[in-house]
């Protein structure tokens, strides 16, 4: 079964399953590094809010019906659920006041974003962007996040400015995960050689390459490693930390990001092809 026969298929599935004032259409969403994912955004009659579930990662080429009907009933049954939310939990998403708390940044890549990036408040840093995201509170969505657009900035009525204040207010109260490689790779049941690397994100691992933005936490990189060091994106969730010392040329760590990036980074998490260098005298990442 392909792709595009699939989706077709699960959608006919859901709609025979609709009950009345209950309404489910096709969407295709742009993601991080132009990843497009296909889902349904469904509605009820008299409710604001329209979940969304996305379905790409439940295709196989052997899918058959059956399995399509369960998917179906899955995806609606997911739905149904998030919209018996209070109305007035869900609306609290477009208060500000009440949401402030929840706002951060995040790094993608800037190259692979242009499209994305025209839709979104972002900054420059360095070859990179910085955008906004939301964690949604989990009383209102177990484990969710959500892309700041220009319109959610609009309809709040802040700047950029002020987006970006917050967000940096938050992220300086996120605690920060700086462990030896052999350390983090330990926690999934690997062993290997010390290295002398370090692997640098937030305490969650989550976006956890944004927090290379706070000045604070790389000069206090560069006081746990005692010496200047180079910065390797390893995805959007962490960097790996080098010891200038035992690096070789600037041409080789670039081909190493860029080896790790084909072979074990995903589309979506992708943020760099090459190597920053972080200096302890100047405090400056270039």
């Amino acid at each position: 079964m392909t792709y595009e026969y699939f989706l077709l298929r699960l959608e006919e599935r859901i709609l025979d399953c609709l009950k009345e004032k209950e309404s489910v259409r096709r969407v295709q969403v742009l993601k991080n590094n132009g990843v497009k994912l296909d889902g349904f955004c469904y509605r009820i009659e008299g409710h604001r809010e329209q979940p969304t579930v996305y379905v790409n990662h439940y295709y196989k080429e052997e899918i058959s019906d059956r399995n399509i009907k369960e998917i179906a009933a899955l995806v609606l049954k997911v739905q149904r659920e998030s919209s018996l939310k209070r109305e007035n939990e869900l609306v609290q998403v477009l208060d500000f006041e009440k949401m402030k708390n929840h706002i951060f940044y995040r790094l993608i890549s800037r190259e692979k974003n242009t499209e994305l990036l025209k839709d979104v408040p972002w900054l420059p840093f360095l070859d990179l962007a910085l955008v906004f995201y939301l964690r949604i509170p989990e009383h209102i969505i177990d484990h969710a996040t959500a892309l700041i657009h220009t319109s959610h900035m609009e309809r709040w009525g802040i700047s950029r400015k002020r987006l970006y204040q917050t967000a940096a207010e938050n992220m300086a109260r996120t605690s920060i995960y700086l462990e030896a490689m052999e350390a983090f790779l330990e926690e999934y049941g690997l062993e290997v050689q010390e290295s002398g690397m370090y692997v640098l994100s937030c305490g969650d691992k989550e976006y956890g390459a944004a927090v290379i933005v706070n000045s604070d936490v790389m000069k206090e990189c560069g006081r746990r490693l005692g010496e200047d060091y180079y910065v390797l994106p390893s995805s959007i969730h962490e960097v790996i930390l080098l010891p200038e010392s035992l690096a070789t040329s600037e041409k080789d760590l670039d081909e190493l990001v860029q080896e790790v990036n084909e072979t074990c980074v995903s589309q979506e998490d992708y943020l760099s092809d090459h190597a920053y260098r972080y200096c302890v005298k100047t405090g400056r990442l270039s």
